[in-house]
């Protein structure tokens, strides 16, 4: 949580000063620390007082108001989050500390519950609630395996035509009390919010607000799905890219202003499933990560790691040292399995070496691969569970490498995370990871394109295994995790990620 950073970074009392000055203006917009059971994106934003001029000059900055809709749900109170949940949060927040911008939200949960109002604040996101897990693409999140292609026809157009409700709702008292209309919506994911947004603009446009224009962050797992029914996938029948072709959202530029993607490579699969947007407009936009929450923490195994172990783990730290840990959510394509075999190979070379497995998935994933550490007889291999952005942190801090072998990973956040916090890592030679791993921060080792067989996990984990041997013999902690930092801070900043895609966003709204 916030705590959690705030106790280990103390503030400065110039910025003490100026959150109280702040939350004492009834008439600033505060935007709040998205705190939680499991905590969420820290970000300092003490100094973002709305309306007032940091010069001696007049100048009054022209503001922007936007929305964005969220496809999953946001780490907080106590529900972990999948990666473009985590994204849109710390768009939200970076967005609301940018000048002359306010951000408003709206993400969906079944457990989550709106935040509260009070004298001075106004909330700037709520939550779209559900009454069954959040639907998901494909593969599974942390929190769902429900899958939009297991919802009949009806429920998917009801599900659309209240989001759109109340996303309008929502938008309307937002410009009541701003007394200004919004200029900007962006929907996260390339398919059901997409639909939604383009309807939201067409009706608010036909509301009188003609300057409103609607974008798209693409992510990933949209298009994968839509891959999946181009191929003839059995458990993707081709329906929703059908859907989303007869719908027009991304027919052309008239129900969506322009998209980002978060992997070069995704243009030209987005292109492949709509050919007559511009290619003009569609970008790739770098993804940046919270250097206030990851970044080298103030851990050690000794004194910090049992209190993230299961109970009946705890007895089995003895001669630990060193580890070496795995983050990602149990599906296949994040190779887990080919992680376990890994371990079996170097936890006999290095007694003193410990695997850390964060991530859940449905109860039967969880069963495969906790049996498969059983039957290879892993002695020092523990399951976490899943763990909240402050403790990923921490176990990076400790960690000599980190292990993500996903094949066709669409961007691999949790490498830039990993690296932030000065752990090199290794992962494979396949998706968005391809474009920034570079032997300076680890190894992406050649793809085992037969992996789905017990026997191509196992030479996929072989090759892992090799990797680790090597990292730990030449000591990449302390050789490349200083230079790790440094890559992140240059390259991954979600403050210049915004920046651009605002620039973006009134480049296109001219024509």
């Amino acid at each position: 949580s916030s705590h959690f950073w705030l106790k280990t970074n103390p503030v400065p009392e110039f910025h003490r000063a100026a959150k109280r000055a702040m939350w004492a203006r009834s008439s600033t917009q505060v935007i709040r620390p998205l705190i939680g059971a499991a905590g969420l994106v820290p970000v300092l934003h003490f100094n973002n007082k709305r309306g007032v001029v940091f010069n001696d000059g007049p100048q009054k900055q022209e503001e922007v108001m936007m929305f964005h809709i969220g496809t999953n749900n946001w780490q907080r109170q106590g529900e972990f989050a999948p990666g473009s949940g985590i994204l849109h949060a710390s768009f939200h927040q970076t967005f609301n500390s940018m000048p002359g911008v306010k951000c408003y939200s709206i993400y969906p949960s079944k457990m989550q519950t709106d935040p509260v109002p009070e004298p001075d604040y106004d909330p700037t996101f709520k939550i779209f609630k559900l009454n069954h897990d959040i639907p998901i693409c494909e593969s599974v999140s942390p929190n769902s395996s429900y899958r939009w292609h297991t919802m009949s026809n009806t429920e998917f157009a009801a599900y659309r035509k209240r989001l759109e409700d109340e996303v309008c709702v929502f938008m309307d008292e937002i410009e009541k009390r701003e007394g200004k209309q919004f200029d900007y919506i962006i929907s996260h994911h390339a398919f059901t919010n997409a639909m939604t947004g383009a309807q939201i603009l067409e009706r608010r446009q036909k509301e009188g607000n003609k300057k409103l224009r609607h974008f798209n962050f693409v992510h990933g797992t949209a298009l994968k799905m839509y891959i999946k029914e181009k191929e003839g996938d059995p458990e993707y029948p081709m329906r929703f890219l059908t859907v989303s072709k007869e719908h027009g959202v991304f027919n052309g530029r008239d129900k969506c202003s322009g998209i980002w993607v978060n992997s070069r490579d995704y243009i030209d699969k987005f292109m492949d499933c709509f050919p007559t947007y511009p290619r003009s407009h569609a970008v790739y936009s770098q993804i940046g990560v919270n250097q206030k929450t990851f970044c080298p923490k103030d851990v050690t195994i000794e004194t910090d790691l049992a209190k993230h172990l299961r109970d009946e783990d705890k007895s089995k730290l003895g001669g630990v040292k060193r580890v070496v840990t795995f983050v990602g959510k149990f599906a296949d394509w994040k190779r887990l399995d080919a992680v376990l075999y890994a371990a079996a190979e170097y936890e006999k070379r290095h007694p003193d070496v410990a695997t850390l497995i964060v991530g859940s998935g449905p109860q039967a994933a969880i069963e495969e691969y906790e049996g498969l550490a059983k039957k290879l007889g892993l002695k020092k291999t523990f399951f976490l569970g899943p763990k909240g952005q402050p403790v990923l942190a921490e176990l990076f801090t400790m960690s000599e490498v980190g292990m993500f072998p996903s094949y066709k990973e669409p961007f691999g956040m949790v490498f830039v995370e990993c690296f932030a916090c000065g752990c090199p890592a290794i992962g494979a030679k396949s998706g968005g990871p391809v474009e920034f791993v570079k032997p300076e921060q680890g190894v992406l080792v050649e793809e085992e394109e037969d992996w789905r067989s017990p026997a191509g996990a196992k030479r996929l984990g072989s090759k892992i295994a090799a990797q680790v041997d090597k990292a730990l013999k030449e000591d990449w902690k302390s050789k490349k995790g200083p230079g790790c930092i440094k890559f992140v801070q240059d390259n991954f900043s979600t403050t210049a990620q915004c920046s651009a895609m605002l620039d973006n966003m009134k480049e296109w709204s001219k024509k």
